[in-house]
Formats: structure tokens, C-alpha cells, sequence
């Protein structure tokens, strides 16, 4: 018959499993006292703590520089304590998962570090973006130098059989072929617009002030709506990649503006910082309702946003209320 177990006997393993698990824990009693907290999450939460001196330190008093951790269990503190999850939490340089699990005695806190998983993730992301760009360029470039000549020549041929039937004058045909021409310049002024958006060669060239200044002026020409651009950008040039990615988050962003917002203005900045860009795109329209349309329906477009922004490592913020205007504000670190 085995013997019974005894309480400092089971204190000891319950200690032991908490130092040796692959991920931080955190107990906590009902009187919001740390019980028990091990390595893993003195070193990935920066905790002033040691695990073997709590001495009845309080949680509130050791997690203030955590500020969502510390938000989020301020909030269960005066609601009796609920579960929780913060995903992929941005701390020091690292991503982190946290999980809040209320217990009978109190309160368990799990942080898991994902930074590995969350560069991988990063990887993919950026690879698929430069797959998409590559592949826009290749379509980009044989609209150019394929379909674009072609139609070219045909217009020619045509000017020339045109000017053929003025001498004999056959106005009905004439006619008819003015009507060809112009069906031909509507046609080649579209596959230019497509191969512009799918890349712009300006952007290219000379970079992304060039490439949203001229973004900017086509749009005032062809829509009624005032776009508005400044921007405080010292650097020449910035890596092909991010000048990719901020022009097209500027160009969806101001793209629902004008389909959706029903704004008259929008106001476009990029601003340079030492080790960041910041894009703010900021109309005047109707707004939505952030919280339904995010859980329900986001849309490709602000899909495609969020995804741009995360493959940089960087972070989209999006403000809005009904009728309050959108403001998405971007930023994307820089490698110094």
C-alpha cells in the first residue's frame, strides 16, 4: 500500500513543475498576491522579482511596465477575475502569448515566447509579397512591351487607311474609323493605367514620394474628392521592399475612401523618423463601426493592410466611429 503523500511533499512538486516548465507561469491568490512564479516569466516579462523571496509582493506592483498585461488584470481584478488571451503581445524585442485562467484559489498567468514562430511567420509574409510583386512585374512589363506596341501599330495602320478614304471622300467610312481609333486610345490609355498600378515604373525609378505625388494628382483629376499629400522625408531612397509595400497601403487606403467613405478630403502624410516611417491616411467621410466590421466582415482591403504592415514587423492602427472619418496610421520599422 502506497504511502500518503504529504502537503510540503506536494508543495514541492507543484514548486518543482512550475520551475521547470517550458514557458513562464505566474500564480496568483484571490488577495492578488504572487504565489509562485518561476524563471521563464521573471525573464521574458522583465520582472523585478525574485522567485525564491515573494514575500506577499502584490502583481499590480510588478507588471505596470507591461501595460496590457497590467490593463487586462486590473479589469478582471474588479470583475472577479475571467479568462484571457493577449496574442502575439509586442514586448522588449520579443512576441509573447499570455493566457489568464482563473482557478478556484485564485489566478494563473501563462506567457509563452513565440518571437520564433512570429520571424517565421514574418518570413513567409515577405516572401509572398515579393513573389506578388515579381509576378506584378512580369505582367506589368509584358503589357508594356506587348499588347501596348501591338495596338500601337494597329492605330497606325488604321491612321493610314483613314487618310487613304478623306482623299476619296468617304465619309461614312471615315466615320467609322475614327470611331475604331478611339476605341484603340481607350483601350491603350486602360492598359497603361494597369500597368501602372501593377508597377508603377515612377516608383521604380525615383522613389515613393515621386510615386505618391503622382498617385495623388491622378486621382484629383479623375475623382471629386481633394487628396492632399505632405510629407517630411530626408532619405533619398528607402529598401525596394518597403517603398513597395507603404505605395500599396496608400494606394488601398485611399482607394476606400473614395469608393466607400463618402469623404470630400483626404489627407495623406509620410513622415520620417530615425528608426521608423509613419504613413497616416485621414478622411473627413462617414466612418464604420470598428468593432463590428472587423469581427464580421474586414474586407480584403484592410486584410491586405494588416498584412503588408505585419510582414515589416510593424504596426496599423485604425480609428474610427460612424460619422467620425477613418484615420489608419501605419508605421514600419527601419533597419539602422
Amino acid at each position: 500500500m502506497k504511502k500518503k503523500v504529504h502537503n510540503d511533499s506536494i508543495k514541492n512538486l507543484l514548486s518543482s513543475v512550475v520551475k521547470n516548465a517550458p514557458y513562464g507561469m505566474i500564480a496568483i491568490d484571490n488577495c492578488d498576491q504572487i504565489v509562485l512564479v518561476n524563471d521563464q516569466a521573471v525573464s521574458l516579462l522583465k520582472l523585478d522579482v525574485n522567485p525564491n523571496e515573494l514575500n506577499d509582493l502584490v502583481i499590480f506592483d510588478q507588471i505596470k511596465h507591461v501595460e496590457q498585461l497590467y490593463f487586462k488584470l486590473t479589469q478582471n481584478s474588479e470583475n472577479q477575475h475571467q479568462d484571457f488571451n493577449l496574442d502575439a503581445l509586442q514586448f522588449d524585442d520579443k512576441f509573447i502569448n499570455i493566457r489568464g485562467r482563473k482557478i478556484v484559489e485564485g489566478y494563473i498567468v501563462i506567457i509563452e515566447d513565440i518571437t520564433r514562430d512570429k520571424e517565421m511567420e514574418m518570413v513567409a509574409l515577405n516572401s509572398m509579397l515579393e513573389g506578388q510583386e515579381l509576378e506584378r512585374r512580369r505582367i506589368a512589363k509584358e503589357i508594356h512591351d506587348g499588347i501596348g506596341p501591338s495596338l500601337s501599330t494597329i492605330r497606325l495602320l488604321l491612321e493610314n487607311i483613314s487618310s487613304e478614304n478623306n482623299r476619296m471622300d468617304n465619309t461614312k467610312f471615315t466615320g467609322q474609323m475614327s470611331e475604331i481609333l478611339d476605341m484603340i486610345d481607350s483601350i491603350t490609355g486602360d492598359i497603361r493605367d494597369i500597368s501602372h498600378q501593377l508597377m508603377p515604373k515612377i516608383l521604380l525609378d525615383f522613389g515613393i514620394i515621386p510615386a505618391l505625388e503622382n498617385l495623388v494628382n491622378r486621382i484629383n483629376r479623375a475623382e471629386r474628392i481633394k487628396i492632399i499629400f505632405y510629407h517630411s522625408i530626408l532619405s533619398e531612397r528607402f529598401p525596394e521592399l518597403i517603398e513597395l509595400g507603404l505605395y500599396r497601403i496608400c494606394q488601398e487606403l485611399i482607394n476606400n475612401a473614395v469608393k466607400h467613405s463618402l469623404a470630400t478630403e483626404v489627407q495623406v502624410q509620410l513622415v520620417e523618423h530615425p528608426d521608423s516611417l509613419i504613413l497616416m491616411v485621414e478622411d473627413n467621410g462617414n466612418g464604420f463601426d470598428k468593432t463590428s466590421i472587423m469581427k464580421e466582415n474586414p474586407g480584403v482591403g484592410l486584410i491586405n493592410v494588416e498584412s503588408r504592415t505585419n510582414a515589416f514587423g510593424g504596426n496599423f492602427i485604425l480609428d474610427t466611429a460612424i460619422s467620425k472619418g477613418v484615420t489608419a496610421t501605419i508605421e514600419i520599422p527601419l533597419e539602422k
